[in-house]
């Protein structure tokens, strides 16, 4: 049986093996060596065979005839367009979406085109989408994982088996090394699709960076009118009372890897009238080189001076105004290298003042939130490739690294299934003990070799897993004892052994344990055990005088043999002297004494007899063996 056993489970992996063999050479993805593209439809222009989120299988052919739906890659968009041939142009084919009124503007070579509609699956595409996610396919990789182990987490630890497995194979690492390998092949599946489909690289993008510009001034106070003996920032300025405002300005370039940054700036004040468009600008200082990715300047600004040029205006022009509007503004240009691409830019930074004839104060601005501060982003166009990564865990890594780690783990998860296969085949196939410990070692427990109790009632059961259903039904462990070659197990229920035998010879079998002498009263007593061969009986015929000898010999008759059978035994009752009637007679059995001399001392110094068609035997410790009168049965 176990022979069997082991070559179905051969079978088993062997049929294993060719069912995904061919589903790999028939729906491998084309990353990992395989004949099929899967693509996820993203659009409406296929409609209304073909919907947003469905799933695309595609196969390469030979040849490409019109009407052919095909999957190919477009240059211009950089990604891969599912659409219907309608014709040819010499070496390339003109494509249209079958929901669109135009034509395609790339006309694919065939080299371009990777393959041809195989089959259509509705609406997997949304699900392999979602699972695509970082996070999601964390949570489907941790769920199956918890599935696939909760059977391992179950087993109660407190049945714990003695071992009967040789060492280099421990007992249950058969189950737990195919759950383990498993897991990995289950992550190193998941990882593998999830990077194969994903390119190596992926264009650098626009570099986005950002100028700043940070302005401060300053003004000597008049003692009584300002807090302190200066004009702090936000504090109104009075030309009456001071005319020279000093102003700052901080510049910073961030957000790129500048290298080489040079440029000039020059700061200005303009004053202007907003309603009439009028303005007059006073340079502040003289065009100044930089060097770097920042740099402060400062300069003064004549109050009095921005005062009289008002005045001037409003006399000759006849101009008339509550307010005017100052500037100050910084001109900035400059050059850099950014990742090998060349940068030029430039920035103004403005501080706007309101003057009303009376004092020059910040100018409220509902956009920019801060007058003193003021910022431009900018972009670098960048055409070249660096690598692409995954998120694991807040960890970038490249894809090619999370190919190498899937496509490693397939292989060592595939070598250790084929170990452990080839060890669970070997050590199934050395005895049918050791198969059943691999298929039911968590059911079952080893107990001392003894003998059944004989108030139990035992059936013998035609296979293992016969007993093992009577287990589960009665929510019990399966108890095993061995003795020599032989093992034999059991389930208990109710006074009935159900019990299982295989391996050694009969006598090897744990036997019905014998009733003792001093459990045998004047009681009738009821003894089974069957015999397994026919034994003649021989019944005492009457007594008959034999010439030359002084004694009478009683001369014995063959019976037909017969087989054992529960023999009631009873005690020779004598002849009551207060009644009349004669006694009850017996047929006479004599003892077989020399079977008695030969019968085999039991164990551990217990008593034991056996009945077999009227032979009474008894066996005795050798140093005190009794051998019984005639009795009437």
């Amino acid at each position: 049986m176990s022979v069997n056993k082991s070559q179905s489970l051969l079978l088993g992996a062997l049929t294993s093996f060719f069912i995904l063999l061919g589903f790999w050479i028939t729906l491998a993805p084309t990353q990992l060596g395989g004949p099929v593209t899967y693509a996820i439809v993203d659009g409406i222009s296929m409609e209304k065979r073909f919907h947003l989120g469905d799933l695309i299988l595609a196969r390469a052919v030979q040849n490409y005839q019109v009407g052919d739906v095909v999957v190919y890659r477009n240059e211009e968009m950089k990604s891969f367009v599912f659409h219907r041939i309608i014709g040819l142009e010499a070496d390339r084919f003109i494509l249209k979406g079958d929901n669109n009124t135009w034509l395609d503007s790339y006309h694919p070579t065939r080299d371009e085109v990777v393959g041809k509609l195989w089959m259509h699956i509705p609406k997997l595409g949304k699900a392999i989408g979602w699972a695509r996610t970082p996070i999601n396919m964390s949570l489907t990789a941790g769920l199956l994982g918890v599935i696939l182990m909760s059977d391992i987490l179950k087993k109660p630890a407190e049945h714990k088996r003695n071992k009967r497995l040789p060492s280099d194979f421990p007992s249950g690492m058969p189950a737990g090394a195919l759950y383990i390998f498993g897991l990995i092949t289950l992550a190193s599946v998941v990882f593998s699709v999830y990077s194969f489909t994903r390119p190596l690289s992926r264009p650098i993008g626009d570099t986005t960076y950002t100028q700043e510009g940070y302005y401060s001034y300053s003004a000597t106070g008049t003692p009584g009118v300002y807090d302190k003996e200066t004009v702090q920032v936000g504090e109104p300025v009075f030309p009456k009372l001071t005319c020279f405002l000093n102003i700052g300005l901080t510049y910073n370039l961030t957000g790129a890897n500048f290298q080489g940054t040079t440029g000039k700036y020059q700061m200005v004040a303009r004053i202007m009238d907003e309603q009439t468009g009028w303005q007059r600008t006073i340079p502040l200082n003289p065009g100044t080189a930089f060097s770097g990715n920042s740099f402060f300047t400062t300069t003064t600004l004549d109050l009095c001076q921005i005062e009289s040029l008002v005045t001037l205006v409003e006399q000759e022009a006849g101009l008339k105004q509550t307010a005017y509007t100052l500037e100050i503004v910084t001109d900035v240009a400059l050059t850099s290298e950014a990742d090998g691409n060349q940068v030029t830019d430039s920035f103004s930074p403005t501080l706007v003042f309101t003057y009303n004839k009376v004092q020059f104060y910040l100018a409220g601005n509902n956009i920019q939130s801060d007058p003193l501060h003021s910022l431009q982003q900018g972009t670098i166009s960048n055409p070249g490739m660096q690598p692409n990564t995954i998120t694991l865990l807040g960890l970038a890594l490249p894809v090619w690294i999370i190919r190498y780690i899937s496509v490693a783990g397939f292989a060592i998860s595939l070598f250790g299934l084929g170990f452990a296969g080839v060890q669970f085949y070997q050590t199934a196939s050395q005895s049918q003990e050791k198969l059943i410990d691999l298929k039911y070692g968590s059911m079952i427990v080893d107990i001392p070799y003894q003998r059944i109790s004989p108030s139990f009632s035992i059936i013998d059961l035609a296979t293992f897993d016969d007993l093992t259903r009577l287990a589960e039904k009665h929510g019990t462990m399966i108890l095993h004892m061995s003795r020599n070659s032989a093992h034999s197990y059991f389930v208990q229920d109710n006074g009935t052994v159900y019990r299982y035998f295989t391996g050694g010879t009969e006598k090897d079998n744990p036997a019905i344990e014998p009733m003792r002498p001093e459990n045998v009263g004047h009681k009738n007593v009821i003894i089974k055990e069957p015999a397994p061969t026919p034994t003649p009986i021989y019944k005492a015929s009457p007594v008959k005088e034999v010439q030359g000898q002084s004694k009478p010999m009683p001369a014995t008759a063959t019976l037909q043999n017969e087989y054992t059978q529960p023999v009631p035994v009873h005690p020779v009752r004598e002849k009551d002297a207060n009644s009349e009637s004669a006694p009850e007679e017996f047929p006479e059995y004599f003892i077989d004494v020399g079977r008695l001399k030969k019968a085999r001392p039991p164990q551990n110094g217990s008593i034991e007899y056996v009945i077999k068609t009227g032979v009474i035997e008894y066996a005795m410790p050798q140093q005190d063996t009794i051998l019984l009168g005639k009795i009437k049965l």
